[in-house]
This record gives structure tokens, sequence and C-alpha cells, in this order.
């Protein structure tokens, strides 16, 4: 570095975050070197509050000298030639113990930083010395929503530096880093939500208030929690080099289309069967499998396998069997969407049929419009499991085809209620990998319902009439409607349509004509032009009003009443039951409270003996 910058030490900037990680690291004293030093701000903090002797190094000869004035050693070293910078470095220390190093907003000026931290690697390695580290952010969220709009502002200091040579992400950085040697063991990033590129103050990508900001925020916020990082600080020591340093392949590398995420439990190995079939029947068989098991217990998983086991070669080859040991149904999505390789991602589960051009009618949408949600048609049909008296159980169709889903998407009606099966639906792999929307593991239904919203908001979505598959409902079985209270299901559908409001919306061209209409219609149904349109407040009043009546009426029952004795013998022993504050309570608050009635001991076992009574 050439340029001096006057910077001065804060207990909040990067000069403090730097002491803070060293502090917290190891309390060995010896030599602290900081490479790159400038005027030095963190030299008496590292003296004075460590007790470690310090040694700046930089190229300016007058930084040095300022750092001389004040007492501290010094040498000059210029980055651009490795080995003289650290011969210089060596025959400074003169056999002294390295107990720490520094490198602060300096790497980001360097034409090969890989290589200077692969210097600093080795000074250390015989020193177990912990190194920090700190650059700029350059996917600050000031710099990446400017540039989407033709806005590259080079400043004579700060994030974009003109003497910068290097831009550092968090991943940028991880590369460099663990491409030297370097393993990442803490760090205190510095946070700016207003950065010093934050400017024109009022341009509409920057400012804070304005719809487009809120909706890029909305999606840059939930790729990863760097987007109002200033400046990446991290403490590292010293290892083995984990990867080669590699740049970006700007060739794709060769995916199938198709990823298909099959959850299951195991108890229909049957239908697992069936699904299997279909699969390899495809006419495009550019797939793979990910078969999802979730919770299985040792023998469950074994049957599993030997269903797999029981498919041809080349459809063996296609699948990759991931268990999955935590969490509720929706987790299995999360892990599948994240193991997966295609270009497009579907969820085919256990028990539901796709035809033989399910796989390629998705790839006729995508070819006509890359990128969207791809939506084909499907038919609903009632099953029933039966018991054969000459084999195990099986299964077999008590209904004709049932036209129960809308033939195309449509995103004003599934603000009301979902109308795609998951089994009809396929979602770009990058939406999820690289935009991060995943699925809401905090639902215990309408997951995908909530996924789908959010995906096709963002990324639009094309539909096809063709039927290609069928959603199996059963007849007495078990399914996610007998296995989930009313109460369960109404929750999470508000909970979905809570998020909903909070997120803005981007609507497909054509639907100002769409929302007039409806406008206009609700203004002849009222009488008035004036009359509120659906405020997403006194909706959600109106839901909360609803569950603190549906709670009272639930301590007031017969059931809770009979539930007393039970509750008064739990007082005992310091559980006591207190009447709750319902007028006080949020919706949140409501729906939590009300599954913990429904789930307490009292209830349940009032409830188990009302069944006996009734039997």
């Amino acid at each position: 570095m050439s340029s001096i910058y006057n910077n001065p030490y804060f207990h909040d900037n990067v000069y403090g975050h730097a002491v803070h990680l060293l502090k917290k690291h190891g309390n060995s004293t010896g030599v602290h070197l900081d490479i790159g030093c400038n005027r030095g701000p963190i030299a008496e903090p590292i003296r004075d509050q460590i007790g470690r002797n310090y040694i700046g190094f930089d190229i300016s000869e007058t930084a040095l000298a300022q750092l001389n004035e004040r007492g501290f050693e010094t040498a000059r070293i210029d980055l651009s030639d490795i080995d003289e910078a650290e011969r210089i470095i060596k025959l400074q220390l003169a056999g002294r113990e390295i107990a720490s190093i520094s490198i602060l907003d300096t790497l980001e000026h360097l034409a090969d930083p890989s290589a200077v931290a692969a210097m600093l690697r080795k000074l250390a390695n015989d020193h177990a010395a912990p190194l920090v580290v700190s650059v700029p952010n350059i996917a600050h969220r000031d710099i990446g929503f400017k540039l989407a709009f033709g806005r590259w502002d080079y400043t004579a200091t700060g994030l974009m530096d003109h003497t910068h040579l290097r831009g550092f992400t968090a991943d940028e950085l991880s590369r460099v880093m663990n491409s030297s040697g370097w393993h990442l063991v803490d760090q205190h990033n510095v946070h700016a939500n207003m950065s010093d590129q934050h400017f024109p103050e009022f341009h509409p990508a920057v400012a804070h208030a304005s719809s487009l900001n809120i909706f890029l925020s909305s999606l840059r916020d939930q790729v990863d929690t760097t987007a109002s990082v200033n400046q990446f600080v991290g403490l590292y020591l010293a290892g083995h080099v984990t990867q080669p340093l590699a740049y970006t392949d700007q060739t794709e590398q060769q995916r199938p289309f198709l990823s298909v995420v099959t959850r299951t439990q195991g108890r229909r190995l049957d239908t697992l069967r069936d699904v299997l079939l279909c699969l390899s029947a495809q006419t495009c068989q550019s797939f793979e499998v990910l078969l999802i098991g979730h919770r299985l217990n040792p023998d469950i998983a074994r049957k599993v396998e030997r269903v797999i086991e029981d498919t041809n070669e080349e459809m063996r080859s296609k699948i990759r069997f991931i268990k999955v040991h935590e969490g509720n149904r929706t987790r299995p999505l999360n892990v599948g969407f994240e193991e997966a390789r295609g270009e497009y991602v579907a969820i085919l589960d256990d028990d539901d049929i796709v035809l033989g051009h399910w796989v390629q009618e998705f790839f006729d949408l995508a070819t006509k419009m890359p990128g969207r949600v791809l939506r084909s048609g499907v038919v609903a049909q009632t099953w029933k499991q039966v018991r054969p008296g000459y084999s195990s159980t099986s299964v077999r169709a008590v209904s004709g085809m049932q036209a129960d889903f809308a033939t195309h998407f449509d995103f004003f009606q599934h603000l009301i209620q979902n109308q795609t099966p998951p089994v009809s639906m396929a979602i770009p792999r990058c939406s999820f990998q690289e935009l991060g929307i995943r699925f809401d593991e905090s639902l215990t239904t309408t997951e995908d319902w909530d996924f789908l919203m959010r995906t096709a908001n963002v990324c639009g979505a094309i539909s096809s009439s063709e039927i290609t598959s069928i959603y199996r409902k059963w007849d007495g079985g078990e399914s996610s409607f007998t296995v989930h209270t009313v109460d369960e299901w109404r929750s999470n559908h508000h909970a979905i349509w809570r998020k909903l409001d909070l997120m803005p919306l981007l609507l497909e061209k054509g639907s100002a004509t769409r929302i007039r209409h409806l406008v206009e219609d609700w203004n002849q149904r009222n009488g008035r032009s004036s009359a509120v349109i659906g405020d997403p407040q006194l909706d959600g009043e109106r839901y909360a009003n609803a569950l603190r009546e549906d709670v009272h009426n639930m301590l007031n029952s017969a059931t809770w009443r009979a539930g007393g004795p039970l509750r008064f013998v739990a007082g005992i022993f310091g559980r006591s039951f207190t009447y709750p504050r319902l007028w006080a309570m949020s919706a949140r608050q409501l729906e939590q409270y009300q599954a913990e009635v429904r789930g307490s001991r009292s209830w349940r076992i009032v409830q188990r003996a009302k069944r006996l009574i009734r039997r």
C-alpha cells in the first residue's frame, strides 16, 4: 500500500474488531506482525491491551516514519516482491517468537493476494500464530443494487477505493484463504446499513424507504447474511491447503434436467414401487432421483433399500438414498433441494403417480420460458388400502379421475388457497440454492403452497393443461388431512398470509387490469369508492378475535372442566394453571397457546376417555 490512510482506531471499526479477535484468542506474549500497517492504528492497543511487541510493515516510508516517532519498530516491504518481503520480515524478527499477525484492508490492493497469504502461512506455521484478515465487501447491497442499474462509482477511499485491484465476497475470501492453507476460526465483521457507497441518497435502488429497495433487499437478505457487511474481519489458523485456488468456470457442468425429490417414511412400499416404476418409463430420462428417507428405523430403511435394488440397473444409477433423522415433514424437502443437481427440481411423494411424459412436459415448458416455475396438468383420484387374502397390503382406485385443481397457475387465485399439488410443479434449482428461497420448517402443513408462492413471486410461472400426474387422495388411510388438526391447517394458512403481506409482490404483466376490475367490483358491492379494501391489520385482528373465542370456549368446555382434578394434582407439584390474558395476546401467541391446551396431558386424557365411552 503506497497511499497513506488517516483512519483512527475505534472499538467498533475494523481495527477495534481485529484487536477484539486477537484478545479473544490466545494470551501469549511475543511479536505481533502488522502487514500493510499504514500508520499503525492498532499499534498502541496491541502493545497496551495485549502486551505484545508490535512491528509494522508497509511500503510507505512516510507512514513508517510516523510509527517510528511513536516508538514502534518498522520495516519497509513491497508485497509485489514476495520473496524479498519474506526475507525482510525474517530479518526484522531476528529469531523472536511470532505471537500473531494481521493484514488489514491490504489484500484488496494486491495483484496476487493468495501468494501473500501463503507466505504469511509459512511464517506462522512454526509459531502456531493466528492471522487476522480484513477486506472490504464488494457484495455490499449498496454496491450491488447500484450496479444493477449501471452505476459503478470508484471513490478515493472506502469500499470502492480506486486503488483496489481485487474485490472480495465472503466466498472469494474463503477460496483465497483456504487455497493458502488458512482456516477460519472466528469472525467479527463490521456492518454498515449505509456504506460510503450509499449515494445518491435518494436513488430508488439504495433509498431504504423506496419500494425498489425494499423488494431488492427482501431477495438479497435471504441469500446470506453479508448484505450489510462493510468489511469481513476474521481470525485464521494455519493448516493444510484444503483446495487449490480455482476461479469460477463459466461453462456449466453437465447436469440432468430434473431432480426428483421423493419423501418416504417407508409406510407405503407398494406405492413407492409404483413411483419408481413410473420414473423408469419416462420418455425423457434426463433426471435424477433423491429418495429422502425420513425418520426411518433400521428395519424400514433396509426395506426401502430393497425396493431400490429391485429396480433396473439404469434406474438404480439415478437414485440417491438420503436418510434424514430430524425435523418435521418439511425438513426432507430442504435436504433434497439442497442436494439437487438438476436444473429444475420436482417433488414426487411416494404415493403419487406420474405419466410417461411427466419429465418431458416439464422440459418443453422450460424450453419455452426458462427460469419460470413449471406447472403441468394434474387430476385427483381416490384410492384405498386393501388386504387381499393372497398377498400383503395393497392399494386400489375407488373413484374415477376428478378435476379438483385449476388447469393453470393463477397467482391471485393461489392467494386464497393452493391449487397446485407438489407433483404438478417443477422449481428452478437456482431459486433455492442461489436465491435462498427455502421451505419454512415452522409450518406443519401447506409448506409446498408457501414455497410455491414465494418462488412464483420472483420467477413467475408457465402452465400447461396437459395431464401428466395423478394426485392420490386416500379413503380411510393416513394422510396430512388426518394427521393434522383443522386448527393446524387454519393457523398455517394465516401464517402464510401474514408472510405474503410482509413481502413486496412482483406481479405479471396485465395484473393492473385484473386489480382494477377487482376494485371496481368491490366498490360496486360496497356502494362507495372509499370503502377499505382488505386491510391486512383488520384481517389479522379478525383472525386473532376468532382465536380468542376458540380458546375461551376450550377453557370453558366440558373437556377442560373434566380435566380439572388432573391439573389440581399437577398444581401441587408446582405446575399450576392460570387463566391467560387472551385480550393481550397476539395471533401467534394464541395459536401457540391453543396448541399447548390441545397437547396438555389433562386434555388428551379426557379426549381419550370420551372416545372409549363412545365405543
